[in-house]
C-alpha cells in the first residue's frame, strides 16, 4: 500500500511542476531566466524520479515473457521528458540552435489535441479487444492467444502507436516541439527494443499462426 501511495504522490507531483512549467511558458508573463529554467528542471527532476521509481518497484525482474527494457509507457513518458529536458536546456542555458522557423506551424493547441484524441481512440479500441479475449495488454505478462480482429486486424501495435502519437500530440499542443521531436526517438526504441522482441517470443510460441498474421497485417501504419 505504502508503495501505491508513494507512486501516486510522485505522479501529482510531476503533474503539478510540468502544469507549473507550461502554465507559465504558454503564458504573456515574464521570469527570469534563471527562474524559468529551474521551474523547467522541477518538472524534468520530479518526472525522472517517477520513472525510475515505478520502473524499480513495479517491472517484473524475472519473467518468461520478451525481456523488454521496462513499461513501454514508461519509454515514452522518459523520451517525453528528454524531450523537455534538452528544450529547456538550449532555450534557457546553452543556446546553442534555434528550431527551423517552419515547424512553427506545428504549434497548435487543436492540431495537438486532435493528435492526443486519436492516441486515446487507438488505446480505448485495443484495450477493448483485450477484455473481449480476457488479455492482458501488459507486455510482460504471458500471452494466451493472438488477437487478430477490430483494430488488430489493420495494425499490429496499436498501443505503441498511441503512445508515440500522443507524445507528438502533447508536444504540438504545449507548443514544445522538441517533446514532439522526441517522439521518433520514442518510435524507435519501441521499435527495436519492444515491438521486435515481442515478434521473436510471440512467433517461437504461436509458429505460423503468428507469422500468417505478421505477413497480412502491418506493423505500425
Amino acid at each position: 500500500m505504502l508503495k501505491k501511495y508513494s507512486a501516486y504522490l510522485i505522479l501529482f507531483s510531476m503533474f503539478y511542476y510540468y502544469y507549473d512549467f507550461f502554465n507559465w511558458y504558454l503564458s504573456d508573463g515574464q521570469l527570469q531566466i534563471e527562474y524559468a529554467f529551474l521551474k523547467g528542471v522541477l518538472a524534468f527532476s520530479v518526472a525522472l524520479i517517477f520513472i525510475i521509481y515505478v520502473h524499480i518497484v513495479y517491472f517484473p525482474k524475472l519473467t518468461t515473457t520478451p525481456l523488454i527494457p521496462t513499461f513501454p509507457p514508461l519509454i515514452m513518458l522518459f523520451s517525453l521528458n528528454f524531450g523537455l529536458g534538452i528544450g529547456i536546456s538550449n532555450l534557457y542555458v546553452l543556446q546553442l540552435y534555434q528550431l527551423p522557423s517552419f515547424l512553427n506551424f506545428l504549434r497548435s493547441l487543436e492540431l495537438g489535441l486532435t493528435i492526443i484524441l486519436i492516441s486515446f481512440l487507438l488505446v480505448y479500441l485495443a484495450v477493448g479487444k483485450f477484455r473481449d479475449h480476457n488479455e492482458d495488454p501488459n507486455p510482460t505478462t504471458v500471452t494466451d492467444m493472438i488477437i487478430t480482429t477490430g483494430i488488430f486486424k489493420y495494425i499490429r501495435n496499436p498501443m505503441y502507436l498511441a503512445l508515440t502519437l500522443f507524445q507528438f500530440g502533447v508536444g504540438l499542443a504545449l507548443s514544445f516541439l522538441h517533446i514532439s521531436i522526441m517522439s521518433l526517438v520514442t518510435a524507435i526504441v519501441l521499435h527495436y527494443f519492444v515491438i521486435l522482441k515481442e515478434e521473436r517470443y510471440l512467433s517461437i510460441k504461436f509458429g505460423e499462426l503468428y507469422k500468417t498474421y505478421l505477413k497480412n497485417t502491418r506493423r505500425w501504419i
